[in-house]
């Protein structure tokens, strides 16, 4: 894919800004080398965007950053927590506790969430902190169930 056929600034949503904005002050602070092997620009809602390859996100947001730099301090704030939010937003497993406290497994593939949603529980039962149950939710920012509760369960962590 060529940088012709991607967005310009203006076309991105707020979160794929907030998504240039988290990648390069990850290079600024990390130098871009380990900003692009370990908090390389996830991209969430331009179909453009959230096709490319690693290494051609991270360029991407490198490109885009004369357009970054003319945002105010507010609108930065609020674009970079944006970001930071979307992925616990859209995922849709998790595991809930016995004293109510809730984890999203933002840290895996989409396909992968269910079986990382067993593993935290499991390890919560190794760290003194039993009872702890996998939960799903049928759509991004829903309501959590114990999983099984849903046809979107079949498959997971039911």
């Amino acid at each position: 894919m060529t940088t012709t056929t991607l967005p310009a600034w203006i076309h991105l949503s707020d979160v794929d800004k907030g998504a240039v904005l988290l990648h390069l002050h990850k290079r600024e602070w990390e130098g871009a080398q380990y900003a692009i092997e370990e908090y390389p620009a996830r991209f969430f809602d331009h179909p453009a965007l959230t096709d490319l390859e690693r290494r051609e996100a991270c360029a991407f947001a490198v490109s885009m950053r004369a357009f970054a730099n003319i945002l105010d301090q507010t609108e930065r704030t609020r674009l970079y927590e944006l970001a930071c939010d979307e992925p616990a937003r859209r995922c849709l497993w998790g595991a809930r506790g016995a004293d109510g406290y809730l984890a999203v497994v933002t840290y895996y593939e989409p396909s992968r969430q269910p079986e990382g949603a067993r593993e935290l529980v499991a390890s919560w039962a190794e760290l003194d902190r039993p009872g702890g149950v996998v939960v799903h939710r049928s759509a991004p920012g829903g309501d959590w169930h114990e999983a099984g509760g849903c046809d979107g369960c079949k498959g997971g962590a039911a």
